[in-house]
């Protein structure tokens, strides 16, 4: 399943970089959107770079047919790498494993220059590679990562004000 989004921001390019390379902002933002245990295993952050390794357990709303795969609360490791241009944009390899969940998750983020401000792309690629269940499962992780990703972007946007 491919998760796409865009995330439009009033602020310039570089702004909203230095609000992703602000660790106590991510602490936040993940700790207002309900997750616990929150762990920053790695946060190197420069002008032109970002590699984050953020470890959380986020609630997930799960049927009741999918709660083999996935509970009430599951622990979340995302790695993001971030290379860019100052005042020209950022790109992102981004990684997401769930634990215990048969599922991969990669993708990439574009944060680019827009008018006077700027957009960040998202596109995630969600597969499963369980027989009959499998397409299911890929679908509700898909469906829950893009209902994260638009909670994410509305904390962002309170943030940024």
């Amino acid at each position: 399943m491919e998760v796409r989004d865009q995330h439009s921001y009033t602020q310039n390019v570089d702004t909203v970089f230095k609000h992703f390379c602000d660790s106590e902002k991510v602490q936040s933002k993940h700790e207002a959107l309900g997750a616990k245990n929150i762990n920053l295993a790695q946060f190197d952050a420069s002008e032109a770079s970002l590699n984050v390794i953020i470890e959380r357990e986020v609630p997930a709303d799960v049927p009741k047919a999918m709660k083999k795969f996935l509970g009430d609360w599951n622990l979340v490791k995302q790695t993001e790498a971030w290379t860019g241009t100052p005042g020209e944009g950022y790109n992102c390899k981004i990684e997401i494993d769930i634990h215990g969940v048969p599922v991969t998750i990669k993708g990439t983020m574009e944060l680019s220059p827009e008018g006077e401000g700027c957009v960040n792309s998202v596109f995630l690629d969600i597969k499963c590679g369980i027989p009959l269940v499998g397409k299911k499962l890929a679908d509700l992780v898909g469906s829950q990562s893009k209902k994260s990703m638009r909670e994410e972007y509305q904390q962002i946007l309170a943030e940024l004000g």
